[in-house]
């Protein structure tokens, strides 16, 4: 497993790996607009988050297996070089859960923080996501704030946590 940047050659294979774990990750997130599960939507994707990544506010990464197929992404958002802080996102397809995946990825990318100076990173998790709670424990993030009705996935509302990590 290794960490890649995206690239606009990404598009098909994550267009596929998008619309394969949909479900998986509409039970848990929010879903993304209608527009996104096409070759255009995606491609739209990516050059937004490439764009973002020229002006410094984001390392969008994909999680790529030992055959090079994608089989999760991990970004860092809204950097703040000032603050010397970012939010840390991640998903992994439905059959690569459970394998220490998400845990190696985010001690990846959290090399990858510490290279662009950033002293503090911040991951929410709700609740419910007892294995995002243990991937991001296990990095060395501790939950600083519990906050009610987060957001809200498929009608409900669902509490999250908030966590950070001094890198």
């Amino acid at each position: 497993m290794e960490l890649r940047l995206l690239s606009r050659s990404d598009s098909k294979p994550l267009l596929l790996f998008e619309t394969e774990n949909q479900v998986w990750f509409e039970s848990h997130i929010n879903p993304r607009e209608a527009g996104f599960y096409s070759d255009d939507g995606v491609k739209k994707h990516i050059e937004e988050f490439l764009s973002q990544h020229q002006r410094k506010a984001m390392l969008p990464m994909l999680v790529i297996d030992d055959n090079g197929e994608i089989i999760g992404r991990i970004n860092l958002t809204d950097i703040n070089l000032v603050l010397s802080e970012a939010y840390l996102g991640y998903r992994l397809g439905e059959k690569f859960t459970g394998r220490g995946i998400a845990k190696r990825a985010v001690e990846q990318i959290t090399q990858l923080a510490k290279e662009l100076n950033l002293q503090t990173l911040i991951a929410f998790a709700s609740v419910d996501n007892i294995a995002s709670q243990k991937v991001l424990t296990y990095n060395g993030f501790v939950d600083v704030k519990q906050y009610a009705n987060f957001a809200e996935v498929q009608g409900k509302s669902i509490n999250c946590i908030e966590y950070q990590k001094t890198i």
